[in-house]
């Protein structure tokens, strides 16, 4: 059922409202009956997704430990269900923005195959396919807690959004006195278009959802973080998946680290702040470790303030193992953690530091524990994968493919020897330690009217100040002439000369962070010849046209 409202008295408490969003489940359909008999033997699926985690935040990468080898972090729980499982040294997201990566992951396919009315318009008027957060999904693709559904699964997701299409009824205003019960009404309402998106896209369960990215989306006065409030959401689906007869699937997204705040401070947000209003003192969840314990332990662990909030997350991947245990199913439960892209200056771009994302596996009875995969992986092959451990065909159209036999054999032939990603304006390819990139501005875009030009760089607040807009280059994202923050970033980190050519290519096997651009260096023609035909082959699949790759 929906949260209700039914006075300014229950409004002020909030707890009509919180009781209600602990309800919200509907019926496995008739449809799903038939695979009742055999759902015990099946596994349950629980899949962490996390915003923005950098990699000094995984103690099991280079980057997590110092120069004598120690652990930059405190994440007892990550730590362990890592190092008992299998890590993927070469996961990738196929598209480095939040929207199209999660797109990726809940249907096994590039977002390029998106349906989405902003995406299709865009499509339509640039014949280009342009991959950003303009890819969401709709109730008729076939996403994982459709397809799960359908097969015998209770399904349940709480967290970020930002990729299931939904209403949003009211714009409220930033300044908004969020304690109005007009106001709080408002945002209820808003809550209750996401978790129908959430219900219209096959999940039993959907509750605490915040629509997108914390900053932009909330008045300011709720405009910090709450994960313990999405943890709470989620333990009361493993209660309700208790007393099924089905397997279940549990889609845990959280909003760290994404803004606001810097890291090692988001945990200090008041612990009142949730999308649908401020919580009163007896309804703030008490499912993870207090807060004021999180500086006191990492004080005590001889660590820097900017691991504060991986402990935080790591309390709440804690607080799903105890209660996973608790219910008896973490025996027969598989565990898929991946950070939505990479963050290291390359969001937003095809370099490795947008695409590379920290990732592993794990599960009770995985024979190979402790294993690095160096195969590249990618985060569409995460819905085939769960359908194989199902036992569930794949759906039609499906990009990626399941990765289960890496997991007993990591140096299998039979796998992908590269992969073509896509955001914006480019396409890459990555093969044997190599990566080409092509940047393409399609003409119908290099041609837009002044006007229109001005219009799409005024979306954006740092270019208010510009006069001359059409002195404004096209960044790799292609929405806005000068480009959003995040880009601004990149050309930053990765230089001008590189980031604004046409063509370039990098042996990121021996330059992984893309320095030297060998595009130009005849040694290397064999090989660009080499990827920039397999990247052809793979283009002319796709949608849109991408200028002579699809010719």
């Amino acid at each position: 059922m929906p949260y209700k409202v039914k006075s300014v008295s229950s409004l002020n408490t909030m707890a009509a409202i919180l009781s209600s969003t602990l309800l919200v489940t509907l019926t496995v359909p008739a449809t799903a009956q038939s695979v009742n008999a055999e759902s015990e033997k099946r596994p349950n699926i629980v899949m962490i997704v996390t915003d923005d985690q950098h990699r000094i935040d995984f103690n099991f990468l280079p980057e997590g430990r110092d120069s004598n080898g120690k652990a930059l972090n405190l994440s007892p729980n990550i730590d362990k269900i890592a190092n008992e499982g299998i890590i993927f040294n070469n996961m990738y997201a196929t598209s480095s923005v939040c929207t199209p990566s999660r797109f990726s992951v809940l249907t096994g396919q590039l977002a390029s195959r998106a349906t989405s009315h902003r995406f299709a318009n865009d499509l339509e008027q640039f014949k280009q396919a342009n991959v950003s957060f303009n890819t969401h999904i709709l109730p008729e693709n076939d996403s994982l807690p459709k397809i799960l559904k359908q097969h015998g699964y209770f399904t349940g997701g709480v967290g970020k959004n930002h990729v299931f299409e939904g209403e949003i009824p009211h714009k409220i205003k930033k300044n908004a006195d969020v304690t109005n019960a007009k106001v709080i009404e408002k945002l209820v309402e808003n809550q209750n278009e996401q978790i129908k998106a959430y219900h219209d896209n096959g999940f039993d369960y959907a509750a605490r959802i915040y629509t997108g990215n914390v900053p932009g989306q909330y008045p300011k006065g709720l405009e910090a973080h709450n994960q313990d409030w999405i943890t709470e959401g989620a333990l009361e689906f493993l209660t309700q998946a208790k007393k099924k007869h089905e397997p279940f699937f549990l889609y845990f997204a959280t909003t760290l680290e994404h803004g606001p705040h810097k890291q090692g401070k988001k945990y200090k947000g008041d612990p009142r702040m949730t999308p649908i209003g401020l919580l009163s003192d007896e309804d703030l969840p008490k499912v993870q470790p207090s807060r004021t314990s999180i500086s006191q332990r990492i004080k005590a662990a001889g660590l820097e303030q900017r691991a504060a909030d991986v402990l935080w997350l790591d309390d709440a991947v804690g607080a799903l193992l105890t209660k996973l245990e608790d219910i008896g199913e973490l025996d027969n439960t598989i565990i898929l953690y991946f950070t939505d892209h990479g963050v290291e200056g390359g969001k937003g771009s095809l370099y490795q530091g947008g695409t590379l994302a920290p990732s592993f596996v794990w599960a009770k009875n995985l024979k190979k524990s402790g294993t690095r995969i160096d195969n590249i992986v990618a985060n569409i092959d995460f819905a085939p994968t769960i359908y194989d451990f199902a036992n569930i065909d794949n759906p039609p159209e499906m990009d990626g493919r399941s990765f289960r036999q890496l997991l007993t054999k990591p140096s299998s032939d039979d796998w992908r020897q590269s992969l073509t990603s896509e955001i914006g304006m480019t396409r890459s390819i990555i093969k044997d330690g190599w990566k080409y990139i092509a940047f393409r501005v399609p003409e119908a875009k290099q041609n837009l009217s002044a006007k229109e030009r001005k219009k799409k760089a005024l979306s954006q607040r740092h270019n208010r100040s510009v006069t001359d807009f059409d002195s404004l280059p096209w960044m790799h994202m292609g929405g806005i002439p000068g480009g959003r923050g995040l880009e601004r970033l990149v050309v930053k980190t990765y230089g001008k000369e590189n980031y604004f050519a046409a063509d370039q290519l990098y042996h990121v096997a021996i330059d992984p962070r893309e320095k030297v651009n060998l595009i130009a260096d005849e040694k290397y023609a064999k090989i660009l010849a080499s990827l920039k035909e397999e990247m052809a082959t793979e283009l002319k699949q796709r949608a849109g046209s991408f200028e002579e790759f699809t010719e």
